[in-house]
């Protein structure tokens, strides 16, 4: 992810002024959908900088908080091929004026293979101006839906996902995608802007957050049900994504509920 310069207090500055023009609508919105228990909202200006995000969003953008993201560009929050497609999107409903409602797709966030309905709200000013766009989305979506962004690699995206807590080497994805090990992993870092083995852990580390946050495994069997090597490498890497320990995570998770 790249990192703006922009002071912190000068985007905090720029996320006040948007929802001043906004008027009280704008805050309403994000109070309303923080009623619903998993739906991610993200707001965005004419520019396409993050104004918001509710907590869900940042829990499924393995994100710590909103000043990670408020005030930066979608190309320096999101790797270009997920930035590109979330952009084209809001510009849609920006320059149109109408909603996107209930569409569906497999651009999830926290890179899984989930489908996801969403929905892009077109947000004028008190001045009556288009000002921004907000998209509303949760996990789900009709008829279970398919990949559509991942070319050559989508059948070992998929696979992945489904055997995450086995062993997983290029080879083997290699064969699932009918390439050469040496043009899958080309393939698969120009869609995915990521190595196999970064996108492993982060679906690894993806599906030990529901464990963490429905069940009452100890961290080591999570460790060992999301195939990480022990514990202590299992809270190396959750650490490393998302910037706290598994126990701090559960913890987090319970007095959030």
């Amino acid at each position: 992810m790249k990192i703006s310069s922009t002071s912190l207090a000068a985007r905090l500055a720029l996320r006040d002024e948007f929802f001043r023009r906004l008027g009280p609508c704008g805050e309403t919105l994000v109070q309303t959908v923080d009623l619903f228990p998993g739906a991610c909202l993200s707001v965005v200006d004419t520019r396409m900088r993050v104004m918001a995000f509710n907590r869900a969003n940042l829990e499924n953008c393995n994100f710590g908080s909103e000043e990670e993201v408020v005030g930066r560009r979608l190309a320096d929050v999101f790797p270009k091929v997920l930035a590109d497609f979330y952009a084209a999107r809001h510009r849609q409903v920006q320059r149109t004026g109408k909603p996107i409602v209930r569409g569906s797709y497999s651009h999830a966030a926290d890179r899984s293979t989930d489908v996801r309905t969403v929905s892009i709200l077109p947000l004028r000013g008190i001045d009556g101006k288009i000002a921004g766009s907000a998209n509303i989305n949760w996990r789900g979506g009709p008829g279970g839906g398919t990949l559509d962004w991942c070319g050559a690699v989508r059948d070992a995206v998929a696979w992945i996902d489904a055997h995450f807590d086995e062993k997983v080497t290029d080879a083997t994805l290699a064969g699932v995608s009918h390439l050469s090990v040496s043009a899958f992993r080309r393939a698969f870092v120009k869609t995915m802007e990521m190595t196999p083995a970064a996108y492993v852990r982060t679906i690894r580390v993806n599906h030990a957050r529901k464990l963490l946050e429905t069940t009452d495994m100890t961290v080591a069997a999570i460790a060992w049900k999301c195939n990480f090597c022990d514990e202590s490498h299992f809270v190396k890497v959750f650490r490393k994504i998302r910037g706290k320990t598994p126990s701090e995570y559960r913890r987090e998770a319970a007095s959030n509920r």
